[in-house]
């Protein structure tokens, strides 16, 4: 069941904005600060305070877990008191918090500002979501979910290659960096993007939220809770790379010692699958296909993560057989997720806000969860790193199947 009622902002606006082709990527530039935040700063920083690299791999499961708590939250805020005022609220935190991590003493003190500025980021990027849904029709939301990602997918290629020139400045520039960008977006939002779900700071409230939590669990369409299994299941799903990304410093680096300043190039390749997918999901993707390509794209991730297992268990003789792996695996987000977000978030419209919060919510926890997982069992082979992702994907894989297509 879709909501059709009119955007809160009123049709107008609505139409305005629509109409610029420049906002998808202001939208794309803004989820981008979740993966400009997991760069290559790692192997510096650990040289810096002299520790291991694995120790430092927490600040990035600190990091997803604390983004997933401020998405929780500023998705179902920004529903009560307007997306503009939690998206630079939440920017406004994140810059402060990178500037602070720069001046940091210890490592204890970076991983409690990571935290801080991952509520910040959970803050500012959950609302992206929710703005496509207030402002493009719904015939259009899967196309324009792929137009964000793509955007957004020139993160992961760039923010090694910035690292890596910046790291020349030592690793505080990094941090310092991470403010300018944020400054930035936030002087563009405050500037040029009206409000899309006007609100007023009176109806602030944490039970809400919660009530507002469970009307998302609870919506259903032809009987079944198929909005909340999209939700797990993308959740899961993204968890597999999630894995990987917490891992990949460990897995390039230090595993098959590749230098610090090619370790861009080699994290670069896995995202060009992902492009490519995304282009097609932009040209090909309707709402009567998306279930479709949704379930196949799972399909093909588990079988590049079930190769990738093979691959380890052999001794891992290749490293681009293991990159080639990835690359699959990677490519398969731009089946899914521009499907199951157009699928989950067509059946929200007021609570759309909320409706990100739990899916992203899901998505970094579980990204916390699993990059946990594999850091607790680390034995200095890439088998922990595998087998958590194949969990994942078999997970997702299985609730996937639970959804049923709409009659």
């Amino acid at each position: 069941m879709s909501q059709s009622s009119p955007a809160p902002a009123g049709a107008d606006v609505v139409a305005a904005l629509a109409a610029r082709r420049h906002l998808v990527v202001f939208i794309g530039a803004l989820v981008a600060i979740g993966p400009l935040s997991l760069d290559a700063y790692l192997p510096a920083m650990a040289e810096a305070f002299g520790v291991g690299i694995v120790r430092l791999n927490n600040t990035i499961s600190i990091y997803l877990l604390g983004f997933g708590l401020g998405q929780f939250f500023g998705g179902a805020f920004s529903d009560q008191v307007g997306r503009k005022r939690i998206g630079l609220a939440g920017l406004g935190v994140f810059a402060l918090a990178s500037v602070c991590i720069a001046f940091a003493s210890s490592v204890e003190h970076v991983q409690w500002l990571r935290f801080m500025q991952a509520i910040g980021g959970g803050f500012s990027t959950v609302i992206c979501m929710a703005l496509v849904r207030d402002i493009y029709p719904l015939e259009e939301l899967g196309k324009r979910m792929a137009m964000v990602t793509l955007v957004m997918l020139a993160s992961p290629i760039i923010a090694p290659s910035i690292g890596a020139v910046l790291l020349n400045f030592g690793w505080p520039s990094i941090f310092v960096f991470k403010a300018i960008y944020a400054t930035a977006l936030g002087m563009y939002y405050l500037a040029c993007v009206p409000e899309t779900r006007p609100g007023t700071w009176s109806k602030l409230s944490i039970v809400t939220t919660l009530h507002q939590c469970g009307q998302v669990i609870s919506r259903k369409s032809g009987g079944r809770r198929v909005p909340v299994h999209y939700a797990l299941s993308m959740a899961l799903g993204a968890s597999v790379f999630m894995t990987f990304l917490t891992n990949s410093s460990f897995a390039y680096i230090e595993y098959f010692g590749v230098a610090e300043s090619r370790f861009p190039i080699y994290f670069g390749l896995s995202i060009i699958g992902l492009i490519a997918t995304n282009i097609f999901s932009m040209r090909r993707l309707t709402q009567a296909n998306a279930p479709l390509f949704f379930r196949r794209g799972l399909a093909i991730q588990f079988g590049s993560v079930a190769c990738l297992v093979i691959i380890v268990l052999l001794g891992a003789p290749s490293i681009w057989l293991v990159v080639a792996s990835v690359a699959v695996m990677a490519a398969t987000f731009g089946l899914t997720g521009p499907a199951g977000s157009s699928q989950y978030m067509s059946h929200f419209h007021k609570l759309a806000g909320s409706a990100s919060s739990l899916y992203t919510t899901l998505m970094f926890a579980s990204g916390a969860v699993f990059g946990s997982i594999s850091g607790f069992f680390f034995d200095g082979t890439l088998v922990p790193m595998v087998a958590t992702m194949l969990v994942a994907t078999l997970l997702a894989n299985t609730i996937a199947l639970q959804i049923k297509p709409r009659p």
